[in-house]
């Protein structure tokens, strides 16, 4: 199985009410090493797609999204592929020079990312599971035809952990690496 992570709210932990800009403002949240170390241990490639519409907002430049996607990866033992998407319409408003202040098909909810990791890897959507914090990672999913799991289900956060996250019912089936979902709530 391809398991593919968002990035901010779902591996590592942001600056209150918006994305680490730094790597030491990254943080790993509850039970994803342990979780993702079970999925290595089972075989599973692990990916990570993530809107860094901090570039269009200029926030951030470019580089450092890639540098910010790196630095995750590292922290939690490495991943099979990454992609970001710098665009982000909205920001047109404040930002209207940026070149990445535009919409594209890499932007999530639109499935770019994860189907260019799924042929990549040589995975199809039916061995493959988004897990993310907000509704349009799970719409991304969905429009890439593969499964979903709210990260606070899948680390199995207090829901006092995930407020901003959308609300499954938990797991429907288990994996045989012990109680790794892979399939959609």
């Amino acid at each position: 199985m391809l398991y593919i992570f968002d990035k901010d709210g779902t591996l590592v932990s942001g600056m209150g009410n918006r994305p680490a800009n730094t790597p030491e403002e990254q943080h790993v949240l509850p039970n994803v090493l342990e979780r993702i170390q079970a999925l290595r241990s089972a075989d599973h490639r692990i990916a990570i797609a993530s809107n860094q519409g901090g570039v269009a907002w200029g926030f951030i430049t470019y580089e450092e999204a890639v540098f910010l996607i790196g630095d995750c990866a590292d922290k939690i033992g490495g991943v099979d592929a990454f992609r970001l998407c710098p665009y982000d319409p909205k920001a047109s408003t404040k930002n209207p020079e940026s070149k990445y202040a535009k919409d594209a098909e890499c932007r999530k909810p639109r499935p770019g990312m994860l189907i260019n990791i799924m042929r990549e890897l040589g995975f199809s959507p039916d061995d493959t599971v988004m897990i993310g914090d907000m509704e349009t990672d799970k719409e991304a999913a969905q429009n890439a035809g593969c499964h979903f799991f709210w990260a606070k289900d899948f680390f199995d956060w207090e829901e006092t952990n995930a407020d901003k996250q959308g609300s499954g019912n938990g797991p429907s089936t288990i994996d045989d690496a012990g109680d790794i979902p892979i399939a959609p709530v």
